[in-house]
């Protein structure tokens, strides 16, 4: 049996801007993972705990995952866009693919909210992505790198997700610890399956505009998370952010470039160690983010997550949304554990949910 996982993702700096090409994010990886096991079976069966699938029966005919009987496909495309983009790839690499029994699981954060357990991931589509692509490459023999891993995974999760959404959350996945983060060109990569390129020589370039640098953590860094009680559709809100970018180009463009200044100004002055200006920037990337959901029409800050922010910006910390916004989770940072702790113990009086993560340094992972 071979097993590995891949932790979640938290987003500090560049919420918006990161899906346009050239700006830059500050992501983390947080030590909540999604684990897969792959071992040998005369047929492919998939199982995923969080969803209660056991033992589905698959067969591979060197095109696509064909599941045999009624199933959930919603619940089914991540993990199945990922084994096919692996075993086209393994294909083309002249690799003879076989059969196997695969096995995913998420470590969820669980909080209770009016007595009700509420499960909370952390990006889990991406997490399952890489850690079902690492598992069957490593099952077929084949060392991959990471950047190797990450692209296989953000081609399955581009594609699985319909064409969305930046894989700040693949990268996360896949590389650990905080880094600046810039997306690939989508275009670029759309074109490329469509023509119907090998999926080992798309990966073998170098990809327009990705980008990925490492940022050393200061011990006293404190990352803080906090849910909200509310969900949020991400895909939604791309869409209808869209509309805005299509019927206002000038503005959006104005917007989007302020927030995408910020970040790239967080992840100067994370490298020069200047801490009172990273608290300060992250200060504006959310009220940029505000700025940004009121005029799109598109629900970025809510009142809960104002709320998250301001208490954090008063015990001295930062406070921000984190992700696409409209509910979900927010993050406070600091750098000491004084503040942390003031932030912590403010959060729960108001009723926000403090969230036990940290920041997870390993990226995917064999154990």
């Amino acid at each position: 049996m071979i097993h590995y996982s891949a932790p979640g993702k938290q987003f500090i700096s560049g919420e918006w801007s990161i899906l346009e090409m050239g700006n830059v994010g500050v992501v983390a990886a947080v030590n909540k993972r999604v684990h897969a096991v792959v071992q040998a079976a005369e047929k492919i069966t998939i199982s995923i705990d969080d969803f209660a699938i056991s033992g589905l029966e698959a067969d591979w005919n060197g095109k696509e995952i064909v599941i045999s009987g009624g199933h959930e496909k919603e619940k089914l495309q991540f993990i199945k866009e990922s084994m096919e983009t692996t075993l086209r790839f393994l294909q083309d690499k002249g690799i003879k693919t076989k059969p196997f029994k695969i096995r995913s699981w998420g470590e969820l954060s669980q909080i209770i909210v009016n007595g009700e357990a509420k499960k909370i991931g952390f990006g889990s589509s991406a997490s399952v992505t890489v850690a079902v692509t690492a598992v069957l490459l490593d099952y077929h023999g084949y060392e991959a790198s990471k950047e190797e891993i990450y692209k296989l995974a953000t081609i399955a999760h581009y594609f699985a997700q319909g064409k969305v959404g930046s894989a700040f959350d693949v990268a996360a996945s896949t590389y650990g610890g905080v880094f600046a983060y810039s997306r690939f060109d989508p275009g670029w990569l759309t074109s490329k399956i469509e023509r119907v390129e090998r999926i080992a020589d798309i990966v073998k370039e170098k990809w327009p505009g990705f980008f990925v640098e490492q940022l050393e953590v200061p011990a006293d860094f404190y990352l803080l998370i906090a849910w909200t009680g509310e969900s949020f559709s991400t895909s939604a809100a791309i869409k209808k952010m869209n509309e805005f970018k299509a019927a206002d180009s000038g503005q959006y463009q104005e917007l989007i470039g302020r927030v995408a200044n910020t970040a790239r100004s967080v992840a100067d002055y994370w490298k020069r160690k200047e801490r009172s200006s990273v608290l300060e920037l992250l200060r504006k990337n959310e009220d940029y983010l505000r700025e940004l959901g009121e005029k799109s029409g598109v629900p970025i800050e809510t009142p809960a997550l104002k709320l998250l922010a301001d208490i954090a910006n008063k015990c001295g910390a930062a406070g921000k949304l984190s992700g696409s916004g409209g509910g979900d989770c927010g993050i406070g940072v600091c750098f000491d554990d004084r503040t942390a702790g003031k932030v912590k113990e403010e959060w729960e009086k108001a009723g926000l949910y403090f969230v036990d993560a940290t920041i997870d340094y390993e990226g995917v992972k064999k154990h």
